[in-house]
This record gives structure tokens, C-alpha cells and sequence, in this order.
């Protein structure tokens, strides 16, 4: 069924990425969805510019009725949305949706997906536009990207990342969604698929002293979302003691080094060191 409208529900910089793409087209957009408040919505800026109708809806059950009323064959462009659309709505029979992972699944379902890909040490991860089925993150793949994980990324910066991906493969599925031309495939869970709630925070935020350098250097980096409140601060439990981590520093070169990795903690500084690198962590 080709759609005769769009509609975009999403946050931040991806949204605004698909309604570009969007627009100029046969098929309009018929309105621009935030179903959560960051303060200054660049979302609702560019529907201002552009003449497009910008809804902020907080209330789940209001957000359905939206949907709900729709009778028009309408593409539904789920883009960094954490709506999860209920089952009612699914079912509507004129709305196709379509939604935006950052990451390749089945890995890494639900939430923070970045996080626990830094966590987990993946060498590769993506990102996943597919169809939205009940179970989250389950539809079958429309197109997926991936992603080499570099050794120093922090969870902010894969997270912008996986968003600049997103866009360019929006951008290349696009043509193929107006035209109810794409073809999907299921889901292939190989037995390392995973599901992770927005409540989950890897090793509950407790640092471990006894961990190796680079095991250490991903749980930091996973936690890592610069200014944005995303975790509580990672925590370090010693000497009796509970200290929030402030900051951290990975130097991979330590001239000199020799014999047994060491911990030394002093001055609220944890020091980690093996033969290859130097982990500085800052406490307060």
C-alpha cells in the first residue's frame, strides 16, 4: 500500500535528518511528533521553517488516539523515538511504521544500545531500520549499516554516529518506502541477541579495580555521554569507601613498564598500568 502522507515521530537530529529527506517529494508530510521534552526541540525549529505541523505529545494514550484517527494510508518514520507503539495501533490497517536501531539486531535491543555495545567489546555494530512489530526491536530489517568500534569511542560519540548512519540509509530507503517496493527480512537471531531496559546499567555502575585496562577502558567509555545525564556516575568501591569516578585518561604508552599489572590509589586517583598502557581514573 503506498502511502498518500508521512509522519515523523521522533527527538533530536535524526528526525529532523528524515524530514529533509522528506521534503520536495509527491507524498507530504503531514506532521513532525516529539513524544518527550529535551528543552529546545531542533525538531520543532525546523517544522517552524519549513511550514510543517509540529506536535509535542507527552501522553501515551493520547499518542494512540493520533494514530488511531488515521484512516489515510500514512508511512509512519519512527526515528529516535522511545514511544513504543501498542498493539491497537500496529494493527492500524493505513499506517505502515518503520523504525531506526542503533544497532544491528537481534544485538542490543531495547535501550542504550551503544552503551552495551562499548560494554560488550564488539568489534562491529550498526545500525537497523525495520518494521515495527509488538515485541520491541523484533520486525523484520528493511536495511541495516554497520559500524567498526573503535578502541577510544565513548558511548556519545557512537550514538552520533549511528545517527549520521541512520540518515544516509534513510536517504538510500526512502525512494523504495514511497513506492511500497522494499523487501524485509526476519530477524536472525543467532543466539546472541540481547535486551536491555533503560533501567539497566552495565556491572550496576560499579567500577571493578580487578579488571584488565581495556576491559576497564570500555566500561568508562560506555558510561560516557559527556554532559548528558544518561547514567548516574560510575561508582568505585574501596578501602571501605564509595567514590563517584569524575574523569578518566587511558595513556597506551608507558615507557618503561615491566613485571605484574599493578592498582595503586592515592590521592583520589586510581592508577591502573600493565606492560602496554596507563589508566588514569579521578575520583571525588
Amino acid at each position: 500500500m503506498k502511502p498518500e502522507q508521512i509522519i515523523i515521530i521522533g527527538t533530536g537530529r535524526l528526525p529532523c535528518h528524515c524530514l529533509e529527506a522528506c521534503q520536495g517529494g509527491l507524498i507530504p508530510v503531514a506532521a513532525c511528533i516529539e513524544s518527550g521534552s529535551q528543552g529546545f526541540s531542533p525538531l520543532a525549529a525546523l517544522c517552524r521553517k519549513l511550514g510543517v505541523e509540529y506536535k509535542l505529545m507527552l501522553d501515551r494514550k493520547t499518542l494512540s488516539g493520533f494514530f488511531l484517527s488515521i484512516h489515510k494510508p500514512t508511512l509512519v518514520v519512527s526515528a529516535y523515538n522511545y514511544f513504543i507503539f501498542p498493539r491497537e495501533v500496529l494493527a492500524a490497517p493505513a499506517l505502515n511504521i518503520v523504525n531506526f536501531h542503533n544497532s544491528l539486531l537481534p544485538r542490543h535491543r531495547g535501550r542504550n544500545a551503544p552503551t552495551w555495545s562499548i560494554y560488550e567489546m564488539d568489534a562491529i555494530t550498526g545500525i537497523t531500520w525495520h518494521q515495527v512489530h509488538p515485541a520491541v526491536d523484533t520486525g523484520d530489517v528493511i536495511l541495516q549499516k554497520e559500524i567498526a568500534l573503535a578502541g577510544n569511542v565513548t558511548a556519545l560519540e557512537l550514538t552520533l554516529q549511528t545517527l549520521e548512519v541512520a540518515a544516509a540509509a534513510f536517504k538510500e530507503i526512502l525512494p523504495s518506502l514511497l513506492e511500497d517496493s522494499y523487501a524485509c527480512t526476519p530477524v536472525q537471531d543467532n543466539g546472541n541477541g540481547s535486551y536491555h531496559r533503560s533501567t539497566d546499567v552495565p556491572n550496576d555502575g560499579l567500577f571493578d579495580p580487578g579488571w584488565n585496562i581495556p576491559r576497564a577502558h570500555a566500561f568508562l567509555r560506555a558510561m560516557d555521554y559527556g554532559k548528558f545525564n544518561v547514567f548516574p556516575a560510575a561508582k568505585l568501591r574501596l578501602l571501605g569507601r564509595e567514590f563517584s569516578i569524575a574523569g578518566y585518561q587511558v595513556r597506551t604508552a608507558n615507557p618503561g613498564a615491566s613485571g605484574e599489572p599493578s592498582v595503586e590509589f592515592e590521592n583520589r586517583q586510581l592508577r591502573l598500568r600493565d606492560q602496554e598502557a596507563e589508566l588514569l581514573i579521578t575520583c571525588k
